[in-house]
């Protein structure tokens, strides 16, 4: 049978597709091409049986799921036409377009029909579905060929392609491809002081996370504040130092057109000691006294922060601090306390606030009552005579200054809920309430 003529009716799927890529943004919308496509359907009395609309790129085979079902929908007979606003909707690439020839060689695909062409099965029409889509093609290698080279005169410039990071902003009024990077008047020098402080103090990420949302009041370009983990890759970007990488993890090193934000002596630094001092996932650590006592000003509660210090002889010292929740939001001029300040005079306070002794006690009785039995097992009875005495001598004020110098958190906890005083803390001391 002459492939030309195929009496069969066609029943159509129209077939809407447009991505967000830069070589699409000149095409119609998928809904105007669905309206484009309806006009020709109701002015020639054509069937659509089937409507299928996708937001995907056509550059790579096999990667749009709706038009893998259009396919499929041909092959089991459910239509045997296309409507779609353009050739290359169809396809860009080679893989795609030899599916549809296929589909046309074997009598499922009778007719690929536009606002303006018609493509059916005989062969200048299949030639020419194939040029018009292999010309789409070509015109997406093409303009990969002319971004690389675009992009690569522009790291040569001495410009990095991609946005800058925090602390640099961009000539938006100059031509495209000359925009030169200066410096942000507003957060550049603010970032600058977050790089000293970590080289000179040996600040911490969260240390740098207090400071930037608290005593700077820093926010990123869309008004938000910023992150931890945005602080760590600020802190490791060598974009500060005037050299980038691109494309990134290539090893091919530019020196940019742009002023330095840190020295590079600054910025290894500061790689150092970010390396060497270890830090938590930001609000996750929770500390022995915080819900033991309030600010004697303001009357907020207090909170906790730990510090790290990488000292001179190469190992890390960790310091607790206490202070006003309030000192941000209620600007409470009370300062912080170290943990090791607050325990002494906790300790000194043990013989004057009232305990639960019975509670305390009971505690105590029965982890000894614990260990007897388990010196009654191994036959020590010299043992259980001298738990038996401990016992009997047990002094609930000095084992409470126990633990809070030599306790574990867990302990530390236990025993405040067992004091029956309040406390706050003013002027660096520790006061009843």
């Amino acid at each position: 049978m002459d492939p030309s003529t195929n009496d069969a009716p066609v029943r159509y799927c129209l077939y809407a597709r447009k991505s967000s890529e830069q070589d699409e943004r000149q095409a119609l919308s998928i809904d105007a091409q669905a309206k484009e496509v309806r006009q020709i359907a109701e002015r020639d009395g054509l069937e659509i049986v089937i409507e299928r609309h996708e937001s995907h790129s056509a550059k790579d085979s096999g990667q749009r799921p709706e038009y893998a079902a259009m396919l499929e929908d041909l092959r089991a007979g459910a239509c045997n036409g296309i409507l779609t606003w353009a050739p290359d909707r169809l396809s860009r690439n080679g893989g795609d377009l030899g599916q549809l020839v296929d589909l046309i060689d074997r009598g499922k695909l009778i007719e690929i029909r536009t606002p303006s062409q018609r493509f059916t099965n005989l062969p200048g029409d299949k030639f020419l579905l194939m040029i018009l889509c292999s010309q789409a093609k070509l015109e997406n290698d093409n303009k990969s060929v002319n971004v690389k080279r675009g992009l690569r005169a522009k790291v040569e410039m001495g410009y990095r392609p991609n946005m800058s990071p925090l602390g640099y902003l961009h000539d938006k009024y100059a031509p495209k491809g000359e925009r030169r990077v200066y410096l942000d008047p507003e957060r550049a020098p603010v970032i600058k002081e977050a790089f000293e402080n970590v080289a000179e103090l040996g600040w911490s990420g969260r240390d740098l996370k207090e400071w930037f949302d608290n005593e700077k009041r820093f926010k990123t370009r869309t008004g938000r504040q910023i992150t931890l983990s945005m602080i760590y890759r600020m802190m490791s970007n060598p974009y500060y130092t005037g050299r980038f990488e691109f494309p990134s993890g290539s090893g091919k090193w530019f020196q940019g057109k742009y002023e330095p934000l840190v020295t590079q002596t600054i910025f290894d630094k500061v790689q150092e000691t970010m390396k060497g001092v270890p830090h938590a996932p930001y609000g996750a650590k929770e500390f022995a006294f915080t819900r033991l006592m309030k600010c004697g000003e303001c009357g907020s509660g207090i909170s906790a922060e730990e510090k790290f210090k990488r000292l001179n002889n190469g190992t890390v010292a960790r310091y607790v601090y206490y202070g006003c929740k309030g000192r941000w939001m209620k600007q409470c001029k009370q300062l912080y306390i170290r943990e090791e300040n607050l325990t002494d005079q906790l300790c000194k306070m043990i013989d004057e606030v009232e305990i639960d002794k019975i509670a305390a006690s009971q505690a105590v009785r029965t982890e000894i009552e614990k260990m007897k039995k388990v010196a009654i097992m191994i036959g020590g009875s010299a043992i259980v005579d001298q738990l038996t005495t401990a016992a009997e001598k047990f002094d609930v004020r000095a084992y409470g200054k126990h633990v809070l110098k030599e306790g574990t958190r867990e302990e530390k906890r236990d025993l405040l809920d067992k004091l029956k005083s309040n406390f706050v803390l003013k002027d660096g001391r520790v006061l009843l309430g």
